[in-house]
């Protein structure tokens, strides 16, 4: 219905998303399907999806609550301990154990920038992934995101991915292969003039979607909010089924999706990251004497029960 508009005005997904959102909100509320008592957050509801649209600010989630009947826990780790229980998760990436430490039942990922790293001078910044893989499932984490400023600066993630596989067209099979499910990163929301994030941002990725075997497809759903997520806990999930991936903010449904050639049906890794964006240290936006803490509370994991 909106398809030429949408072409003219070179709206992305997530646009389209929030803009047709918002379409259908106010046809509620001129159809009175939403109660009387409601109808002033509808309609901020409206301006919010509105401004998603046209000007890319987040959104609140707004979808059903979390129900996870006939689930159970799977894996736990409440970071209670004084050390990475190497039994469960390795390192990867430019990090290294001396960047994570323990505090007040928290796991304290610190990135920062070396003059004598092990690999030289540079930023290193923690990665850690899970040794036992997981298909479908729900996946959360209780944390305190990186205060990043900027697309040139360090950022969180919670993120889902193939283990030691490239996300090649041959792999993925355009998702039911594997794919890289993005339950959360953390940048900071520039349109708004804020150095922090106010939110998180959801993502998923695939190959072989298209005609071309080198080209990772892939859908960024936008920024969405959270309370403070720099200073107070929150916490972000996916609930991956066999018809959707459901992301969850503070057990609130954000979003959903069957994007892709159909939903991932292999073994995956699960990943918590503070990520180095691939850039010079002199055009980062952080300075070298600046580092900066990613905290996790917990990570849970849930499966439907036998």
């Amino acid at each position: 219905m909106f398809e030429q508009l949408f072409e003219y005005l070179h709206f992305a997904f997530r646009q389209r998303a929030a803009f047709t959102a918002a379409v259908d909100t106010l046809k509620e509320i001129m159809s009175a399907k939403i109660p009387f008592t409601k109808i002033g957050a509808a309609f901020l509801a409206v301006v919010e999806l509105f401004s998603a649209a046209f000007w890319d600010t987040p959104r609140t989630p707004r979808g059903p609550e979390l129900d996870l009947t006939g689930y159970e826990l799977v894996f736990e780790d409440e970071f209670n301990g004084d050390a990475v229980d190497t039994d469960a998760w390795s390192y990867f990436a430019i990090g290294s154990e001396d960047q994570i430490s323990f505090r007040d039942g928290a796991m304290v990922m610190k990135g920062e920038y070396k003059t004598e790293g092990v690999r030289g001078e540079g930023w290193y910044a923690p990665d850690i992934g899970l040794n036992q893989l997981y298909c479908k499932g729900y996946f959360e984490i209780r944390c305190k995101v990186f205060s990043n400023t900027s697309r040139r600066d360090l950022w969180s993630a919670f993120w889902i991915t193939l283990n030691g596989e490239e996300l090649k067209a041959d792999v993925s099979k355009g998702g039911p292969g594997g794919c890289e499910i993005d339950i959360y990163e953390a940048f900071s929301d520039n349109s708004r003039n804020l150095d922090y994030p106010v939110g998180i941002t959801p993502a998923i990725w695939c190959n072989g979607i298209d005609d071309d075997p080198d080209t990772i497809d892939g859908v960024n759903f936008g920024q969405w909010y959270s309370n403070d997520p720099v200073n107070e806990y929150n916490t972000y999930g996916v609930l991956w089924t066999d018809e959707y991936y459901i992301w969850y903010i503070n057990g609130v449904e954000a979003m959903r999706t069957d994007y892709g050639k159909g939903i991932s049906q292999v073994p995956e890794q699960v990943r918590v990251t503070l990520c180095i964006p691939n850039c010079a240290p002199e055009k980062m936006t952080r300075t070298k004497d600046q580092s900066g803490d990613y905290i996790v509370d917990y990570v849970r994991i849930y499966q439907l029960a036998d």
